[in-house]
């Protein structure tokens, strides 16, 4: 039995939102593992020519203006996007909410249900601070 586990991608200030949907084959995942499915999930829709996937996490305007758009020339690499996923919520770049309910911690096991929704909220540093 797979469950459904909705996501929803929040950037402060952007609408809509992206919503998407997850499929999961147990009812406990901790965050590290649903973070690991959601960017293998992501990179093979990328590497097999998807246009429409909205990733975790992209190069910033100084990577994309020193290397160039290199995701349609290259192959993604997974473990490095999901490195640069793990940093971003360690340095509070992204935080996660589970049911309303902030998850701080990597490990944390969250139970699934078919109401279950996670939402991946990106926060963009000021300018000057």
């Amino acid at each position: 039995m797979s469950l459904a586990l909705k996501i929803v991608d929040q950037t402060l200030g952007v609408y809509p939102h992206v919503t998407r949907e997850l499929r999961l084959a147990s009812e406990r995942i901790t965050l590290r593992e649903l973070i690991r499915r959601r960017i293998d999930e992501e990179v093979s829709e990328i590497n097999a020519g998807g246009d429409d996937v909205r990733p975790l996490v992209t190069p910033s305007a100084a990577e994309v203006a020193l290397n160039g758009d290199r995701s349609r020339h290259r192959a993604v690499d997974a473990d490095k996007q999901f490195g640069a996923a793990v940093t971003a919520f360690q340095r509070n770049r992204i935080v996660v909410i589970v049911d309303g309910r902030q998850v701080q911690d990597l490990d944390h096991a969250i139970g699934i249900t078919p109401t279950t929704e996670v939402r991946f909220v990106k926060l963009v540093p000021l300018v000057g601070g």
